[in-house]
């Protein structure tokens, strides 16, 4: 091919090529953020953690102070937070046109009061806090931690808990009385107890009525018919899972039952990842190391199997 006028008109061509090339490039990257987007709004995460403190920051559901606030702001990044009362007015709705996430605690950590609250507070993040009642005002510690040698965390007091419930970004739940293992042989009664007990126990402390309830690790040997029935039964308006998955808006404004959580730790990166549907997460669920990766039922994002 002859240049015309000193230039090259293979040159053109590359460039053009480059530039066709640059703009498909472009329009999948903006077609792959526009339907993220679109999943985003269309499923709800909520996202669990344990134990927020410097003390014992070994324990492998606790985040350091410093890692909890920057996983926060990271994340507030992507979605607003909402606290599992609007969760429920949105997924009601049949629609969303931003992304939202709830934030939940689990079992009866204290240190969540002196080093989560302020953070929270502070980032006008709303947050429920699932607390196993018969640990309150307690030095026994939980048997997942007397396990892994755990024995010195505190929990949560009652005077922490009153002021927690009165205050409106935050919500108390049951995680029944002893953490009770439902995959275990036990008694309808005792399951009965478990659940009814610790609702009016948590009640008559906060003086606030007591609505959900979290089931303790949360996994599908827990989470049994007769425990959802219970549930039921005891007057919960919902109960919440660790599936792992999201939370579908229907259209027919349809709300489950039985939420889904995701139990994640690490970079605000990471935990955006678990929380969009990665599924190469690792679990902090107690009796779990960091190392063990989610059982395939927690991978589902729309799990109706109860």
């Amino acid at each position: 091919m002859e240049a015309t006028n000193g230039l090259d008109p293979r040159a053109g061509i590359r460039s053009s090529l480059r530039d066709g090339v640059a703009g498909l490039l472009a329009g999948l990257y903006m077609g792959s953020r526009t339907l993220l987007r679109r999943g985003l709004r269309s499923a709800i995460p909520i996202l669990n953690l344990h134990r927020v403190s410097s003390f014992r920051p070994e324990h492998s559901m606790t985040l350091q102070p410093e890692t909890f606030r920057a996983l926060l702001a990271g994340l507030q990044r992507s979605y607003r937070f909402v606290s599992l009362r609007e969760l429920d007015r949105v997924l009601a709705s049949g629609q969303s046109g931003e992304a939202l996430c709830s934030l939940t605690f689990d079992d009866c950590y204290g240190c969540l009061y002196t080093h989560a609250v302020p953070i929270l507070r502070a980032l006008e993040i709303p947050a429920t806090f699932f607390v196993s009642s018969g640990f309150v005002d307690s030095a026994t510690p939980f048997p997942h931690d007397v396990e892994t040698g755990f024995l010195d965390l505190p929990n949560f007091t009652s005077a922490q808990l009153r002021e927690l419930g009165h205050d409106p970004l935050f919500e108390i739940g049951s995680h029944t009385i002893t953490h009770c293992d439902f995959s275990k042989p036990v008694d309808p009664a005792a399951i009965a107890r478990e659940l009814a007990e610790s609702r009016s126990t948590l009640a008559a402390i906060t003086g606030r009525p007591v609505t959900r309830f979290a089931v303790p690790w949360g996994d599908l040997p827990r989470c049994r018919p007769e425990v959802i029935a219970a549930a039921r039964a005891a007057g919960y308006e919902r109960v919440y899972s660790h599936f792992g998955g999201r939370n579908l808006i229907r259209a027919d404004g349809r709300v489950g039952y039985l939420l889904q959580r995701i139990c994640s730790h690490g970079s605000a990166a990471y935990v955006r990842a678990c929380l969009e549907g990665y599924r190469g997460r690792a679990s902090f669920l107690p009796g779990k190391t960091p190392r063990d990766t989610w059982p395939p039922e927690l991978h589902d994002t729309d799990l109706r199997r109860l």
